[in-house]
């Protein structure tokens, strides 16, 4: 099917080329301001050494020869192909022309230097049309290549955003909030249970290498981690809800717009610093920062109590949070 293709749009780009030049030809031969049956037999005749020098060079040198870089070859196979052509414009003019059309006395009459001139115009036109081609097709198979891995991004975006779905935390906050209402034994488990802060901090960092790559300006987004994890363990994906408000509400069309996240790790705390610029009117999007910013508070007071602080400063242009934790 691509194969197909391929030839179809090769074969309608040649004869585009071809009805082209006839007409040109055509027009060059004619003296007499009018299409003679003469002057369309001539023009047909020049054509057929062209067509056999272009179709040669085109399909046979550039591809096989020239293309791998076998050039001592390709200079000594395009002198012959000069000679080559010549010899057919003489056997085309001499013989093939009395024995096609035996009522007209048809002679080229152009001398061997005139003609290797035309052909060269020639061979450099149908090298054009091949190198354009290819151009296109490197160009298409970029942008190809480019919405694939534009694909790719989103769907692995889309996939890290699922692990934090607000549906699931809120699920989960009110499965344990219950079980602590009942002073039921499931509750001190269900809100230690963690995870290694290594995880945590490699999860954050792939979540924002993604969200930078769907950014025309990258650079405005820095990300800094400070210090080791070690052994120490968190509540899963309890950070990325402050990082993933910095994307989801932040606004960066401005010049002087910016995202700064900073994870500064010791060996039993934890600071987690976000600073994004936001818009001039959020009315969509007061709502469902709320929102999240709560999920987080609850989780906080549930797993942490008495040992987080947690300060927000909402300004008409920025929006900053700093979390400090006592780690586990």
């Amino acid at each position: 099917m691509q194969y197909s293709k391929f030839f179809n749009e090769k074969l309608l780009m040649y004869s585009l080329f071809w009805a082209i030049s006839f007409y040109i030809c055509l027009e060059v031969f004619s003296r007499t301001g009018e299409y003679r049956k003469i002057d369309v037999i001539y023009t047909f005749l020049f054509h057929i050494p062209m067509i056999f020098a272009v179709t040669t060079h085109s399909g046979l040198f550039l591809e096989k020869i020239l293309a791998k870089g076998r050039y001592v070859l390709y200079s000594i196979s395009l002198f012959l192909l000069l000679v080559t052509t010549i010899l057919v414009y003489h056997f085309t003019f001499n013989y093939l022309s009395s024995w096609l059309f035996e009522d007209y006395f048809l002679v080229g009459v152009y001398s061997n230097s005139e003609f290797l001139g035309l052909i060269t115009i020639y061979l450099i036109l149908g090298s054009s049309l091949e190198f354009s081609k290819t151009w296109f097709g490197e160009v298409k198979a970029k942008a190809k290549l480019a919405e694939v891995e534009s694909e790719k991004v989103a769907a692995e975006l889309k996939a890290l955003r699922a692990q934090v779905n607000p549906h699931f935390l809120f699920n989960s906050l009110n499965t344990i909030y219950s079980e602590a209402l009942k002073k039921s034994d499931k509750a001190p488990r269900l809100i230690l249970k963690q995870v290694a802060l290594a995880e945590e901090v490699e999860y954050l960092t792939h979540f924002v290498d993604l969200n930078k790559e769907r950014l025309n300006e990258p650079e405005k987004v820095t990300f800094k981690v400070e210090g080791n994890p070690s052994n120490a363990r968190i509540v899963p994906l309890l950070l990325i809800i402050f990082v993933e408000n910095c994307f989801k509400h932040g606004d960066l069309t401005d010049d002087d717009s910016s995202i700064q996240i900073k994870l500064k790790l010791e060996e039993k705390s934890l600071m987690l610093y976000c600073k994004n610029s936001v818009f001039e009117n959020p009315k969509g999007h007061t709502e469902s920062l709320k929102s999240g910013i709560e999920n987080a508070k609850r989780r906080l007071e549930l797993a942490y109590k008495g040992r987080y602080s947690l300060d927000i400063n909402s300004q008409v242009n920025f929006y900053e949070t700093t979390l400090k934790m006592e780690l586990s």
